[in-house]
């Protein structure tokens, strides 16, 4: 499935707005605001010190030549070596005991993150060095080019940042950091879903609590949401309740939402029911049935949406097979249907 096109600039317009002008203790942080501020803050913990040094050197070694540029540079330097020990701690994580990852992080994106505090980082040493540096006039296009750079790769994670936090996600989880016990057939499972196209795609991941059912489902759609598509994170009982609304309520409701459940491009449907040690079924494929029906546009939608169902296990090792036969019954192709597993190695 490909991406949809980037959010537009009037949409990132409207998140800046609502994220720079309120206060966090009304109504919290978001995901984008918080990209905001780190970013500042990478510019001022080097902007910062480098001052603080510049006013040791110029007092204890008033001979040192560019005493600016020594501490500018300095401080960036020092971010930049952390940023490099940071990322090396940050690639273990995820790991089993065994020291391997289940799912093999991406390296690109995590590099490419890092490179952008760098250069944050890089950008607050070097724009003090050239406003204590007036004899170095060339000096400022240095950091006024890094600047130019960052804002533009700066405005992809901003847009990357919306996409994960309307997607509504309970918490927020890289598949690499994933490391529950799998079946080497469910993991093989995961991953040509992960790689492969999404259309039409229903995944049933199936288990008993504390098996990571919930969490396998967030990163698989957290990895579509970092790729720019519009997903959506909602529970079984929310979901009947917006079976009977149009979207357009849905989205008067909520103005930032990039998609309804029906739209989005990716669907996780939690807590279907919860799984041992709980028996009764929450929800049943017959309720979700009956309340299919109430708008005539939920049934195209089902069927040609990519949704990861969340199932829950106990002795009655039948329920997942009930609900392939609920989907079939509906037209759900049998090869877009796919059954993980979970908590068995």
């Amino acid at each position: 499935m490909q991406p949809r096109p980037a959010i537009d600039s009037q949409r990132i317009r409207l998140q800046l707005k609502y994220d720079l002008i309120g206060k966090d203790a009304y109504r919290g942080v978001t995901l984008s605001y918080a990209y905001l501020a780190n970013q500042t803050g990478h510019f001022a913990l080097a902007f910062g010190p480098a001052a603080g040094i510049y006013l040791l050197l110029t007092r204890f070694w008033p001979a040192l030549s560019f005493p600016g540029l020594w501490a500018g540079g300095g401080m960036a330097l020092v971010w930049i070596v952390f940023e490099l020990y940071n990322i090396s701690q940050q690639l273990k994580e995820g790991k089993g005991k065994d020291g391997k990852y289940v799912f093999a992080p991406d390296n690109k994106n995590i590099i490419e993150d890092t490179a952008i505090d760098m250069g944050y980082f890089t950008f607050g040493g070097l724009s003090f060095a050239a406003g204590s540096t007036p004899t170095l006039a060339g000096l400022w296009m240095v950091p006024v080019l890094l600047l130019v750079y960052l804002l533009y790769r700066s405005r992809s994670w901003y847009i990357t940042k919306i996409c994960q936090q309307t997607a509504q996600y309970p918490y927020q989880l890289r598949l690499s950091q994933w490391n529950h016990p799998i079946q080497a057939h469910t993991q093989a499972l995961v991953e040509n879903y992960y790689q492969g196209d999404k259309t039409g795609k229903h995944l049933l991941v199936f288990g008993m609590q504390d098996t990571g059912k919930t969490s396998l489902a967030v990163a698989l759609a957290n990895e579509q949401s970092i790729k720019r598509q519009a997903c959506l994170y909602t529970t079984g009982t929310k979901l009947l309740a917006a079976f009977h609304e149009k979207d357009e309520t849905i989205l008067a409701e909520d103005p930032f939402a990039l998609c309804t459940w029906r739209t989005a491009d990716c669907l996780v449907i939690d807590d279907i029911h919860p799984g041992d040690p709980v028996v009764e079924e929450t929800l049943t494929p017959a309720i979700f049935g009956a309340h299919l029906n109430a708008l005539p546009e939920n049934l195209p939608a089902l069927l040609k949406g990519n949704i990861i169902w969340v199932l829950g296990s106990t002795h009655k090792d039948q329920w997942h097979n009930e609900w392939e036969a609920w989907l079939l019954s509906l037209g759900v192709l049998p090869q877009n249907i796919q059954v993980l597993p979970m908590g068995l190695a």
